[in-house]
């Protein structure tokens, strides 16, 4: 018997859009891993400024089982208002869907306040996919008292938490003990990452990718590191950039006369990741703080080693032998890493990274993951 296809509610704080063009893509990717065991219907609100001549625009596309809705709206001079503003865009935005089987919620906040309320108007099981670092509770109470509360509140009705590591879902139960949680990681599109076949020859080469934000992905501490190789007389290559400000960098770089050693580049799209990946010998990610990073699935998909800081979710996916693990801020450790991979350190072969990310991330895994939740969920609803 082919079993029926449920419609599932994606109700998202974040999500890609022609305002934020990279934001929560990788919420999306949930999104289209579900749709091949189920019908996603995705529905998203973001203020646009530009907005001209009305209040609310809707931008809607579809394709084989995922539909995406966008609302924007145009911001009130009144920032107290904005609040009232995305609430009505998430509920224009559900207004003329289809009737669905389940409300599944990504990021708590805001789209949480929408959630909460469609759960007891139709009587709808809720979920949260969660990948929001303020979560965690040294974040958290720097949110406003307002949002606090709200948060606590949408966390109250919400019927299971989905943190992407289980490292962020115990921030999430000090936030509020009575949560239940199962962990779910990022989805990595298989298709688009191929493993290295052969190994760079000749200088190695570091790459990292990111936004670039220096207070969180600690920028500033991989350049000192790799001044200080490149001073001690040590031969490699730095690729470092992403979608973030590349100034600093090059301004780094031109001060210190580094300009064999490292080498900026700009935003890369997704199936451009692959090719970067698969000309380095090892990823560096030199976090301050981190949830289950996307980057370093992607990593492994590509058969590519890492270096990384012992935060969030990270040591939760790093098998013996896939990496180096080291002490956020560390730079002296970070500078003894990159030193060991110049100097010839052997890893797992890239083959078998490549399938623990088949294992662990693809969409297929991911999509069985979700497809087993709603099935319960489903069940309990019925008992």
């Amino acid at each position: 018997m082919v079993k029926k296809r449920k419609h599932i509610l994606f109700l998202t704080s974040w999500y890609p859009d022609r305002i934020l063009i990279d934001n929560g893509d990788f919420i999306q990717r949930h999104a289209q891993a579900i749709s091949l065991h189920h019908d996603v219907t995705v529905v998203h609100a973001i203020k646009d400024p530009n907005l001209k001549g009305k209040k609310f625009e809707i931008e809607s596309s579809e394709q084989k089982g995922l539909k995406e809705i966008i609302v924007y709206f145009k911001p009130s001079k009144i920032s107290a208002f904005n609040l009232l503003l995305i609430i009505q865009a998430y509920l224009i935005g559900t207004k003329s869907i289809k009737p669905f089987d389940l409300i599944h919620l990504n990021v708590v906040y805001p789209a949480g306040l929408v959630a909460v309320y469609l759960k007891y108007k139709y009587k709808k099981n809720l979920i949260l996919t969660e990948h929001w670092t303020q979560l965690h509770p040294e974040n958290f109470k720097t949110l406003a008292k307002y949002k606090q509360t709200a948060i606590r509140r949408i966390l109250d009705s919400v019927d299971l938490v989905l943190p992407v590591s289980k490292h962020l879902g115990e921030s999430i139960k000090k936030i509020n003990p009575s949560i239940n949680y199962k962990v779910i990681p990022n989805v990595v599109d298989l298709s688009k990452f191929t493993p290295r076949k052969t190994l760079p020859t000749g200088r190695i080469k570091f790459l990292h990718l990111s936004h670039l934000g220096d207070q969180h992905k600690n920028i500033s501490g991989m350049l000192h590191v790799a001044k200080q190789l490149a001073n001690d007389g040590y031969e490699f290559e730095f690729q470092i950039g992403g979608n973030g400000d590349l100034q600093p960098i090059h301004e780094f770089v031109k001060t210190n006369n580094l300009d064999k050693y490292i080498f900026p580049f700009g935003r890369l799209e997704h199936h451009e990741v692959n090719q970067k990946m698969n000309d380095s010998d090892c990823f560096v990610l030199f976090s301050r703080y981190e949830n289950q990073p996307c980057v370093q699935a992607e990593a492994f998909a590509c058969g590519l080693p890492i270096i990384a800081t012992n935060v969030g979710g990270i040591n939760e996916y790093l098998p013996n032998n896939f990496g180096i693990l080291i002490d956020s801020e560390n730079e002296n450790q970070l500078y003894d890493a990159m030193k060991s991979v110049i100097e010839g350190k052997d890893f797992a072969a890239p083959k078998a990274m490549h399938n623990y990310a088949k294992e662990h991330f693809s969409k297929e895994e991911i999509s069985l993951a979700y497809d087993k939740i709603y099935n319960e969920l489903n069940s309990s609803k019925h008992e």
